[in-house]
């Protein structure tokens, strides 16, 4: 009987110590998560030495401009902080690089390679710059690509999360050629709220190069295919219709 009552008890005193040590390590565990959310994220870079990548953006291209855009891409990869330096500096930087006084060749290479690497990150929080320079250009060409319009190809790259501002723009903008861009990005990006919003915007419509544009992204959304994008049997009167030709 002896026996069994000191059996009865070491099993609880065994018992309670794992509860214990069990409770305690999970305090253990929700204290170093808090300490470890409460710590600021580290920064991967010195100033210098972002300063110097982004100058080397501003050049046309080559190996070194390869190396530099390789690099950034692949360290903001590396941990959110690093990203949140990346991102930031080259917003900081471009939101610059739109000074007319500047250099204009430096200002738009530092675009072209800047708003792809936002693209290649999908840095939403870049948008707000990128739609303010959606119809940014080197004015060689009207051609839709990212070598003319480097803003512009990075937000339908970034897609769908574009198209709430992007309908801002449709909707209130004073300029009939960035309303036309806006339009643009929100038909090629497609879904059921881009077809919305181009229904929302063509009524309201003023300018009649838009309107019919508008009209023509419309009826090229009713695809058996792919419902609610640009249709490619209409692909070529679509891009027609975007320069204002019948």
């Amino acid at each position: 009987m002896i026996n069994r009552t000191l059996l009865l008890v070491t099993f609880s005193v065994v018992i309670v110590s794992a509860v214990a040590w069990l409770a305690v390590d999970a305090v253990d565990a929700r204290a170093s998560e808090t300490i470890t959310q409460s710590v600021p994220s580290a920064r991967c870079f010195h100033d210098t030495e972002l300063s110097e990548s982004i100058a080397t953006l501003k050049q046309q291209g080559g190996a070194d401009v390869a190396k530099v855009s390789e690099s950034l891409l692949t360290q903001a990869r590396t941990a959110n902080g690093c990203r949140i330096q990346v991102v930031q500096a080259l917003i900081s930087s471009m939101a610059q690089a739109t000074n007319p006084t500047a250099n204009q060749y430096e200002n738009f290479f530092l675009w072209l390679h800047g708003a792809s690497l936002l693209a290649d990150l999908k840095a939403t929080e870049a948008l707000d710059l990128l739609i303010a320079n959606i119809d940014l250009t080197d004015g060689w060409s009207a051609s839709i690509s990212e070598s003319h319009f480097p803003a512009l190809i990075a937000i339908l790259r970034i897609g769908h999360p574009a198209i709430p501002k992007l309908q801002t723009v449709l909707s209130n903008d004073s300029e009939s050629n960035r309303r036309k861009f806006a339009a643009f990005c929100i038909a090629y990006i497609g879904g059921g709220q881009a077809k919305m919003a181009l229904k929302s915007a063509l009524p309201r419509e003023t300018d009649p190069c838009v309107k019919g544009f508008l009209q023509v992204s419309l009826k090229a959304f009713n695809n058996m295919t792919k419902p609610n994008h640009v249709s490619s049997a209409l692909n070529g009167k679509w891009l027609a219709s975007f320069y204002c030709r019948s």
